[in-house]
């Protein structure tokens, strides 16, 4: 009988006694997969609010839209790169925050074109409306990302 022990066997062993010692989910990479689902939502709520200001102007909105995925594919990349696991349910809150925060930019999209189809229809000229108005649709579609962020970041199971 060999008494030498085989080689990759021993590593299989070694592995799992180091992943019995490891934590699955760290308050750290809570806190990274909260942090960068709050910043998806507010990078959607800033972009719904600033493509309404260079709407029109070809040149700014081709800048908008590039600006606005280098952020998300930075916030990606820097979520992927820090966090060394993904906290349980942190997936599915994610993506129940960004469909609603979907749903919610598409109210606000609309929302903002009625307000301005009623201008038209009153034979106003087209102008910015107050920046109040962009605010509140910003506000409205990044708050269900932002309740995700605050979840994943406080779930402690």
């Amino acid at each position: 009988m060999d008494t030498i022990p085989d080689q990759p066997a021993a590593q299989a062993r070694a592995a799992l006694e180091q992943a019995d010692r490891t934590e699955l989910s760290t308050d750290r990479d809570r806190r990274i997969h909260g942090l960068a689902t709050a910043g998806f939502g507010v990078g959607m709520g800033l972009f719904v609010g600033a493509y309404r200001l260079v709407d029109g102007n070809a040149w700014a909105e081709g800048g908008l839209v590039a600006l606005y995925v280098l952020v998300l594919f930075a916030l990606a990349m820097w979520q992927k790169r820090a966090a060394s696991t993904v906290p349980r349910n942190a997936r599915r809150t994610g993506y129940v925050g960004l469909a609603a925060s979907v749903a919610a930019m598409w109210a606000s999209i609309i929302w903002l074109n009625i307000r301005q189809g009623d201008a038209r229809r009153a034979s106003l000229p087209d102008q910015v409306d107050s920046w109040w108005v962009y605010a509140c649709a910003a506000l409205v579609t990044a708050l269900p990302m932002l309740a995700a962020g605050y979840v994943i970041q406080r779930h402690r199971r």
